[in-house]
């Protein structure tokens, strides 16, 4: 776990960033729009895990939620649910493909997201927002 201060200051802007893309990953879901809720719910997890690394003192680089979530479970340990793997390879499948044409095959991202892919993206990227909310509140009890 960190031995370093802790930096609400950095933390909390990072955290709030994570706020949007999670309400704007919900209205795209409800509009028939499964691939950018998929990246939108990717991107808040993403802006989250961010936030919980400088707020313990660690490097935040790269895209990689699964790779970004390795970084946070070694900077705070059991406070870093290992259940959480799977919502972070499942979310990180969402970086590129629900977006570029070129990144799939044979049509454009939108031909191959459906409203499960949405729901799935939505509570994984909850589950990892939440633990994000769970040590940071533990991290500064």
């Amino acid at each position: 776990m960190t031995g370093a201060p802790l930096d609400e200051p950095e933390f909390v802007p990072w955290r709030r960033s994570a706020d949007r893309p999670l309400e704007i990953a919900g209205v795209a879901a409800r509009e028939s729009a499964p691939n950018w809720a998929c990246f939108l719910a990717e991107q808040a997890a993403q802006l989250a895990v961010k936030a919980l690394l400088h707020g313990v003192g660690r490097p935040a680089r790269g895209h990689d939620l699964v790779e970004l979530g390795v970084a946070v479970q070694v900077a705070v340990g059991d406070l870093w649910p290992g259940a959480l793997d799977p919502c972070c390879v499942r979310l990180s499948r969402h970086y590129i493909t629900s977006r570029y044409p070129d990144a799939v095959p044979g049509g454009v991202p939108e031909d191959h997201f459906d409203a499960s892919d949405a729901e799935q993206a939505l509570a994984d990227s909850r589950a990892v927002i939440g633990a994000v909310d769970a040590a940071w509140g533990e991290l500064t009890r």
